[in-house]
């Protein structure tokens, strides 16, 4: 019975975090370039009551007798997939077709990653981000500068004094495992050991990304199957309540037979 209790409440608490990442997916649903998080569970450890396999007097038994103890989170992790793209209006905002991130300076000189695309110039020409934060491998730009042009390849053209020049090229940062990514917020995210050392390349080679200007990419988060797995978890969340609920009975019962 107390095996019951302990299983029952690994549940409520597993279904307690899914409902928790998808309150997150559906907060940040229209947040720029914001990855939705997927939560992965696993089974814990298994009290053997009885071996598979073990020998008894004429054979060894097909099928053992093992008592699960419960669920537990395993992960929860960055899905990397595509999000459409919106058309915006400001010449400094980027949206990256394929793989790639920006990579951007933080306050503390350290370097962090990122797809949201919506930037702006300093006083200086540099290209930084909402925050103020420089973006690395972008030329910097005249700030009398009348028109910016970005190709798809990320060939950057200015016309200053009406004339046309080309200020530079654009270059991405990749991972070998996105995934493995640490969520910093802000839409940023830093290099862990998991994710692999920074790969650097330009936009449209060796399967990095294109880059499309007057576009911004939107939330991978699909609101319709968010709001489906809410009530899904909210119905074994309930069941497993339900459990505690009966077997807390069931030992009522024994305690009143005694």
């Amino acid at each position: 019975m107390e095996r019951a209790l302990w299983a029952a409440a690994s549940g409520m608490n597993a279904q307690q975090t899914l409902t928790d990442t998808i309150a997150n997916n559906i907060a940040n649903a229209n947040t720029t370039a914001y990855k939705q998080s997927d939560v992965q569970f696993q089974d814990m450890l298994y009290q053997t009551l009885k071996a598979p396999g073990a020998p008894t007097e004429q054979a060894a038994i097909p099928a053992g007798k093992q008592m699960g103890t419960g669920v537990s989170t395993q992960s929860v992790s960055k899905i990397f997939t595509q999000g459409s793209l919106q058309k915006s209006g400001g010449p400094l905002d980027f949206a990256i077709e394929g793989k790639g991130f920006f990579e951007v300076t933080k306050p503390d000189g350290t370097s962090a990653y990122t797809r949201a695309g919506n930037f702006h110039i300093d006083s200086s020409g540099r290209v930084v981000t909402s925050a103020g934060n420089p973006v690395v491998g972008f030329p910097n730009i005249d700030p009398s500068a009348t028109q910016i042009s970005v190709s798809e390849d990320g060939t950057v053209s200015t016309t200053v004094d009406g004339t046309s020049q080309e200020a530079g090229r654009i270059e991405l940062v990749r991972f070998a495992n996105p995934e493995g990514l640490e969520s910093l917020g802000k839409n940023l995210y830093s290099e862990t050991q998991a994710s692999g050392s920074p790969m650097r390349g330009s936009p449209g080679e060796d399967g990095y990304g294109t880059v499309a200007q007057h576009h911004l990419e939107g939330s991978n988060v699909e609101v319709v199957k968010e709001m489906v797995d809410m009530i899904s978890a909210q119905r074994a969340y309930e069941m497993n309540s339900k459990t505690i609920k009966t077997t807390s009975q069931m030992l009522q019962m024994i305690s009143n037979l005694q």
